[in-house]
C-alpha cells in the first residue's frame, strides 16, 4: 500500500490481495452464533441440579428422575451438536470473508452459499463509519460502515447495515488505519476524529 509506513496496521497488505478480516473476528461470529447452544447447556445444568433435589423423589409420577436425567442428557448432547454447528458455520462465513484495496476500488469477497464479490469505487465513498458496542471494545474490534453515494437512503440490507460496504469485525487499530486510508483515497476529510 502506497504511503504506508511500516509500523502501519496496515503496512502488510499487499494491494490487490484479500486479506481476512484477522483471528478475534471468528471469536465474534462464534459468538454470535451459539446462542441456542449456550441456552440448551444452561437448560441442562438446570435439569441436571433439579434432578438431585429431594422433592423429586416425591413428585407421583413414576420414574421422574429418570425422566429429568434423559432430558438433562438430550438437552447436553444437543448442546454439543449446536455448538459444533455454530462454530462450523461461524468458520466458514469468517473464512468467506475478505477484503482487497485495489488501485481504485475496495473490494469486498462474501457469503457461504451465495458468494458475493462487491467492489466499491473510492470515488463513491461519502463516509466511512467505525461502530464498537460493548463486546467490540472488550475484545478490541470495530465493525466498519461504507457509505456510498446511492445507498444512503435504502433500508437495511442483510448484513444490517445502511451499504452494501460492511466489513462486520476488524481490530480496532486496522479499522481506524481503514477508515483513514479509504478516507484518504476517495479524498474525503474526516470530521470527527475517533479515540
Amino acid at each position: 500500500m502506497e504511503g504506508n509506513p511500516a509500523a502501519a496496521p496496515g503496512a502488510g497488505f499487499p494491494a490487490e490481495n484479500y486479506q481476512t478480516l484477522g483471528r478475534k473476528t471468528l471469536a465474534i461470529f462464534v459468538l454470535q452464533r451459539i446462542a441456542a447452544a449456550v441456552v440448551l447447556l444452561l437448560v441442562s445444568v438446570a435439569l441436571f441440579t433439579l434432578e438431585t433435589q429431594r422433592f423429586v423423589a416425591t413428585v407421583p409420577i413414576p420414574h421422574f428422575a429418570a425422566y429429568l436425567d434423559l432430558a438433562a442428557w438430550a438437552c447436553l448432547a444437543l448442546f454439543g451438536i449446536f455448538f459444533l454447528l455454530g462454530f462450523f458455520i461461524a468458520w466458514l462465513t469468517y473464512t468467506s470473508y475478505r477484503f482487497a484495496l485495489s488501485t481504485d476500488s475496495l473490494k469486498i469477497k462474501r457469503g457461504v452459499l451465495n458468494k458475493e464479490e462487491i467492489a466499491i469505487p473510492y470515488r463513491q465513498i461519502q463516509d466511512v463509519d467505525i461502530n464498537r458496542d460493548v463486546s467490540y471494545q472488550m475484545m478490541g474490534l470495530s465493525r466498519i460502515v461504507i457509505l456510498t453515494a446511492g445507498h444512503e437512503d435504502e433500508p437495511k440490507g442483510p448484513e444490517g447495515g445502511e451499504s452494501e460496504g460492511i466489513l462486520p469485525a476488524l481490530d480496532k487499530d486496522l479499522a481506524a488505519w481503514l477508515q483513514s486510508e479509504l478516507l484518504r483515497r476517495a479524498n474525503v476529510q474526516k470530521v470527527v476524529e475517533e479515540k
